[in-house]
C-alpha cells in the first residue's frame, strides 16, 4: 500500500530513557515506512563523546582543525560537520530536508516535535513525561490518554504515524 509522498518534510521524534529501545524501534520503522513510498532519514541526538562517534580518522582530522569530513565509496557517502556547541534540531533538520520526505528523530526528549515515547525497561509501567507526546510504546499494557503500543508493533505504529502527520496510504486494488 504505497502512500503518496508528501509536499514538505515530516518529522516525528522517538524519545525515551538510555536503552529504552529507540534505535532498535527506528530500524524497524524505516524498512516498514520506506515501503509506503517515503524516503526516511533519522537524526540521532547524543550527548556522547563525537570524536569516538565519528570515527578515528574523522576524529584525526577534525583534532587537526577540519571543519568537515567526507567519506564516498561505492554505496556510501557521507559528511560529518563539526559546529561549536550542540548542533540545534533546526540545523540536523535543514541539512536532511533535501533527502527524505520523513525524518524520525532519535532523542531531542525536551524539544517541541510530537514523539512516540518509550518506556524505561527498568520501570515499564512508568511513562515518562516529555513535552508533545503523542503515543507511548511499552512491553506493558499502560493507563494513560495516549495509544500504547507493543515494540514488535512495527505495522499498528507505522500506521499511526502516517495518520498523525496526515500521510494518506493509497490502496491498490
Amino acid at each position: 500500500m504505497p502512500c503518496s509522498a508528501p509536499s514538505t518534510l515530516r518529522v516525528i521524534a522517538v524519545s525515551g530513557p538510555a536503552n529504552s529501545g529507540k534505535t532498535t524501534l527506528i530500524c524497524r520503522l524505516i524498512p516498514w515506512l520506506a515501503a509506503q513510498n517515503l524516503k526516511v532519514a533519522v537524526l540521532k541526538h547524543s550527548h556522547k563523546d563525537p570524536l569516538r562517534l565519528a570515527g578515528p580518522q574523522a576524529a584525526r582530522l577534525r583534532q587537526a582543525g577540519a571543519k568537515a569530513v567526507g567519506l564516498a565509496m561505492p554505496g556510501w557517502l557521507g559528511i560529518s560537520r563539526f559546529p561549536e556547541g550542540d548542533p540545534t534540531l533546526a540545523e540536523g533538520l535543514k541539512l536532511l530536508r533535501q533527502q527524505a520526505d520523513l525524518v524520525l528523530v532519535e532523542g531531542y526528549k525536551s524539544g517541541p516535535l510530537p514523539k512516540i515515547v518509550l518506556t524505561d525497561p527498568a520501570s515499564p509501567a512508568v511513562v515518562p513525561s516529555y513535552p508533545g507526546a503523542i503515543a507511548v510504546v511499552s512491553r506493558l499494557p499502560l493507563e494513560t490518554s495516549h495509544p500504547v503500543f507493543r515494540p514488535e508493533d512495527t505495522e499498528a505504529l507505522g500506521r499511526f504515524i502516517l495518520e498523525f502527520l496526515k500521510i494518506e496510504e493509497s490502496h491498490q486494488a
